[in-house]
């Protein structure tokens, strides 16, 4: 017979490379569908809104802070248009930090329901017009109310609580008592007719709260009681050039439409605007002007009744001068501050003691918050209240807005600060906040609304961390500005336009949350994320207040010139596709952006990932000592993610394909030296017949040689199909492994002496009297055998042991961005596939090589049947030789995993020696099921 019948006809050589050539398919495919999974993850992922972010000077460090907009500057508007000019750049957006705006709330107030129902002498004229929104005198409701006839005394509880996200803090507790009734109509008969007037009903003391708030006052739909002046907020402001930002967002830029209809600077006279929506106020406005906004330039200026009451204020007090300058702004729609004002109801006698608990009025801050706009927003309800004021509608609901103007300033508005801390297994590095000054927040002003001093000792002024640095002003003092708002953006809708995995820092207006993982101590506490402080100079932040554009900035904070006062630019290579078929493009634009002077960094390929940071100097005690808050993450930007995290798994990717099929290798081996001892009986005949050992040796490994031919084809396929010089690589070890255990195999034929294996007459003889006595006899009388076995069942529990050590080190290996938790997820299942494939073939394996010696096992068992042992003993025998078999080989795959583990997965290791451990023993029992 040739080679191929001779290969045919062994089965067991036919078997064993059956097995490893189907192995090697299904490993090269799974394999492959895992590396296709993972470059299609990160090519989805890696690329963001831009590719290149410009500073002037970069910080050092693969992490980039999210805060770019952190009012340093440094570029100036020729090196912008430098950029825009360069062949490569699609669109090159500017962004800067304005400054810091405090923003009084106005005086809240709490409305009791006292509606006295229609009377023409007070609603006649506002109900005329219908086509308003005002409801027809006939269908005006009865008039209702939830104060009594007579008036009662009440006390007035109203407290202001803010939170930080992890604590609360009361900010004031003021208390007033007086008496509330229902206010009737009374009928005045004066010379040439007469006049209707609200009165309050006898006895009626109202309810006065300390200087700054006023009283109370009963109008036709309510009775509203002034209350304790809110904390003043801040917000902070950004610039862009609109145009460039809504290339940028696409469609979720198109809020800032309005401010590229923004008059130039020389025509932004805060005077001459002021004085043009005073006019229309003077000369009449129609009830659409009223609803929509006249129109400024092609804009509808909804929002133009602030800027107009703004503008009265600021001249009376003196703060307009002939060098203000209106600011167009988009403002912010809500605000995600934690700040609650609260009124407590009490009815009580004259002795002070409550006779009844009429309850709490709350309002938050909420999504309804407009900044530089909003006149009202903690207006309170008294339980039981229905507000009417819509009978009277749009020209009844007109409110002027804010009276006073906003407070700019460029004081702790910087970025914060940090210091690097240690790294962590998966790379992710840890930070140190640097604290700053204390700063002072819930005062009063100095003066109230009339002019009359405010007695400060009612309200507690609190200190807040700041974490933030002044800013860099103008050459002259900026003038006083005045807020003109254009329209709103929401935060939320150019947060997800940002995209998520790949989210870049478009800067002040999409804030980046932190969230308190560990207390001071360092303990894990429940997730928290950190609310903005009032003073808006702590390291949370919320998103920008407002945006204006550039000569908003100059105007805001005083320069004249065209100064280096851009924080960033983001710019977008003009290449299309992924990131990495974009790299080239990208890095040579960035090459050309540092020739000009500037710090250009690649931020195509970036992911978020979050920075543990821990938090000094957080609050202090009463006796001044400070405390720290703890640990807190923030979402930052790792450089070079999707290069990193493409090599560290298509690495683990190789090595667990690598590990899978040369550990299948190894098991092929040591099968087929087991089997090839069995041939010795035809080499002692072909001996006889004058062969020499050569020729014999020959004759073998023409076998092995068809074996090794077709493991040859298959790998030659593989590779063509795959086109991977990975799987080649590995085709030829597989290859290269079962070469040497041909030549290995064909050693064992070599002419030996036969040794009597059973003497007769051996004092060490061990008797034969129960199951493991004989199972020890039978394996060390075939100790080759047995050695081989074990060491079969070692090599396949070290592989299975080093594959465990990969599978649980792909995490850190990954990293610790998002992108890399996504592109793990993308390559588990299949590498958990292929690892388990590799579990599946060296168990098949070990069970082959296990099979060998099965009809010598047979025979003896049968004999031991007939001298009366029972099957139960007859399945210890096997139980026993197998335990023996893996007591020798748990040492070998216990080590082996241990070394493969501190070899490709030092973190895993010792997970890798249990697995090791584990797959012997299971190993045990399988055996003595499936090899009977």
């Amino acid at each position: 017979m040739n080679a191929v019948q001779r290969f045919i006809r062994s089965k067991v050589l036919l078997l064993t490379a059956a097995i490893l050539i189907a192995a090697m398919c299904l490993s090269v495919l799974v394999q492959s569908q895992s590396q296709a999974a993972l470059s299609r993850t990160v090519d989805e992922n890696s690329r963001g809104l831009y590719d290149v972010l410009v500073q002037a000077k970069a910080p050092s460090g693969a992490l980039l802070q999210p805060e770019i907009a952190n009012g340093t500057g440094g570029i100036s508007f020729e090196q912008l248009e430098g950029i825009r000019k360069l062949s490569g750049t699609a669109v090159a957006a500017p962004i800067s930090l304005v400054s810091r705006v405090t923003q009084n709330l106005e005086a809240p107030r709490l409305d009791a329901m006292d509606y006295l129902g229609y009377n023409a002498g007070l609603a006649g004229t506002a109900t005329a017009d219908q086509a308003a929104g005002a409801t027809a005198p006939a269908e005006w409701p009865a008039a209702e109310s939830v104060l009594s006839d007579e008036a009662k005394k009440y006390r007035l509880t109203a407290t202001a609580v803010s939170s930080d996200g992890v604590s609360e803090q009361t900010l004031f507790k003021s208390t007033a008592e007086g008496t509330l009734g229902k206010a009737k109509l009374v009928e005045e008969r004066a010379a040439g007719g007469s006049s209707i007037r609200i009165a309050a009903p006898e006895g009626e003391t109202g309810i006065k709260f300390p200087a700054p708030a006023g009283g109370s006052e009963h109008n036709l739909f309510n009775l509203s009681v002034s209350l304790p002046l809110a904390p003043e907020v801040t917000e902070s402001v950004v610039a862009v050039d609109p145009a460039a930002e809504r290339a940028l967002l696409g469609t979720a830029g198109d809020f800032l439409a309005p401010l590229e209809k923004a008059p130039p600077a020389d025509a932004r006279d805060a005077g001459a605007i002021g004085r043009y929506f005073e006019g229309l106020f003077t000369n009449g406005i129609g009830l659409d002007e009223l609803e929509e906004g006249p129109d400024f330039l092609g804009v509808k200026l909804k929002h133009w009744a602030p800027l107009m009451t703004q503008y009265q204020q600021a001249k009376r007090t003196g703060q307009l001068t002939a060098d203000s300058q209106a600011i167009p702004l988009i403002v912010r729609s809500g605000t995600s501050l934690d700040l609650k004002y609260n009124v407590k109801i009490e009815e009580i006698d004259d002795s002070g003691k409550v006779v009844k608990d009429v309850g709490t009025a709350s309002q938050s801050l909420g999504e309804d918050y407009l900044p530089f706009v909003s006149k009202d927003p903690f207006v309170l309800s008294w339980p039981g209240s229905t507000d009417h004021s819509s009978l009277l509608g749009a020209a009844g609901n007109f409110n002027q807005g804010l009276y006073t103007p906003a407070e700019w300033s460029t004081d702790f508005a910087a970025a914060p600060k940090y210091t690097d801390g240690e790294a962590a297994a998966n790379g992710a590095v840890g930070k140190n906040a640097v604290p700053g000054e204390w700063v002072t927040i819930n005062r009063l002003p100095e003066k109230s609304a009339n002019g009359t001093p405010v007695d400060q000792t009612q309200r507690e002024p609190v200190d807040e961390r700041s974490y933030r640095e002044n800013l860099e002003t103008g050459e002259q003092k900026a003038a006083a500005p005045l807020a003109m708002v254009y329209g709103t953006f929401d935060p939320s809708a150019v947060a997800e336009a940002a995209g998520d995995v790949n989210k870049l820092p478009l800067g002040g207006y999409d804030p980046t949350p932190f969230t308190l993982v560990k207390d001071a101590e360092g303990k894990d506490v429940p997730a928290a994320e950190l609310e903005p402080s009032l003073s808006a100079t702590g390291l949370a932040s919320q998103s920008a207040g407002a945006i204006t554009d550039y000569y908003g900035l100059a105007a805001a904070r005083g320069y004249k010139d065209n100064a280096a006062v851009i924080d960033a630019v983001r710019v977008r290579a003009e290449a299309p596709g992924s990131w990495k078929e974009a790299q080239p493009d990208v890095e040579k634009l960035a090459g050309e952006i540092r020739d000009m002077g500037l710090e250009a960094t690649i931020v195509a390929g970036s992911a978020r990932e979050d920075a543990s940071i821990f938090v000094p100097g957080y609050s202090k005690d009463d006796a001044g000592k400070e405390s720290p808050l703890g640990t807190v993450q923030q979402s930052w930007v790792r450089q070079n993610a999707a290069d990193a995290v493409t090599g560290s798994l298509s690495g683990t990717n190789t090595t667990l394909l690598f590990l899978t099929l040369c550990g299948a290798a190894l098991l092929t081996g040591a099968s087929t030296v087991s089997y090839i001892r069995k041939r010795r009986s035809e080499a002692g005949t072909l001996r006889a017949m004058g062969w020499t050992q050569r020729r014999i040796r020959s004759w073998v490994l023409e076998e092995f040689g068809v074996g090794a031919v077709l493991l040859a084809v298959a790998g030659i396929v593989l590779s063509l199909v795959s086109w991977s010089l990975t799987t080649a690589l590995v085709c030829v070890s597989v290859l290269v492994l079962y070469a040497g255990a041909a030549f290995f195999a064909a050693q064992q034929l070599r002419h030996r002496d036969v040794i009597d294996q059973e003497p007769q007459h051996d004092e060490r003889l061990i008797p034969v009297d129960s199951p493991l006595t004989f199972a020890n006899r039978q394996l060390g009388t075939n100790k080759f055998n047995t050695l081989a076995l074990a060491v079969a069942v070692g090599v396949f529990g070290a592989a299975v042991g080093g594959l465990i050590a990969l599978l649980i080190d792909i995490p850190r290996a990954a990293g610790a961005s998002a992108l890399s938790g996504l592109a793990a997820a993308s390559v588990a299942l299949p590498s958990i596939l292929l690892a388990l494939a590799g579990v599946v073939v060296g168990l098949v394996l070990t069970l082959v090589t296990g099979r060998f010696e099965l009809n010598a096992k047979r025979q003896y068992l049968g004999i031991l049947e007939a001298m009366g042992w029972n099957p139960d003993m007859l399945r210890q025998v096997r139980l026993f030789e197998n335990a023996l078999v893996g007591t020798v080989a748990l040492p070998l795959g216990v080590l082996g995993a241990l070394g493969i583990g501190l070899l490709l997965a030092p973190y895993a290791a010792l997970w890798a020696g249990v697995a090791g451990l584990v797959a012997v023993l299971c190993w045990i029992p399988i055996a003595t099921k499936v090899v009977q």
